[in-house]
């Protein structure tokens, strides 16, 4: 538990912690939104699927880019956008033709509409929940990473801060242990 606890407040586990949130949020209304337009008849799986798929990925974008990443500004088409929308197309190409093969399985294994709603549903989440962790790596690893040199910060002397060893009164007092 207290590996968790460290991870949580490192960088990268509170940036997962938001990404795993808006991605839930993302994929309640997606999922809503199919067995909604699927379950009454409205859509047929694959355009459900595809409808489903459209008002999930622009809230996720926002969240996942906003408040995941805290990216502000115009977005970098070739090394944001690009790989962002890519990524989303290939969720909504796989995630439409499982739930057309969970449609036409469902209508061989069950009796009642109900219960192919629900496995079809069930597919469509399953999809998505596989694409949620490798969407996370490339998002934090490339789409999303902070690609600014390190600059380490001098002294006037032309020294890196960090090389130098500091004495206990030029450290900030909230900072001793």
């Amino acid at each position: 538990m207290a590996d968790l606890r460290a991870l949580l407040h490192k960088a990268v586990g509170r940036v997962f912690t938001r990404y795993a949130i808006g991605s839930v949020v993302a994929g309640v209304i997606t999922e809503v939104t199919l067995l909604v337009s699927y379950g009454l008849g409205l859509l047929g799986p694959r355009a459900a699927s595809v409808t489903a798929w459209a008002l999930g990925a622009v809230v996720n974008y926002s969240m996942t880019r906003r408040w995941a990443w805290r990216r502000r500004g115009r977005p970098r088409p070739i090394r944001e956008l690009l790989p962002y929308w890519g990524t989303a197309v290939a969720g909504l190409l796989i995630s439409s033709w499982a739930t057309g093969v969970a449609h036409d399985w469902g209508e061989r294994l069950f009796s009642t509409d109900g219960s192919r709603v629900m496995f079809v549903g069930a597919v469509f989440l399953g999809v998505y929940g596989l694409l949620f962790i490798g969407k996370f790596y490339l998002f934090n690893y490339f789409v999303f990473a902070d690609t600014r040199p390190a600059v380490a910060p001098t002294a006037g002397d032309g020294e890196p801060v960090e090389a130098r060893r500091l004495s206990r009164n030029q450290v900030p007092s909230t900072t001793r242990e």
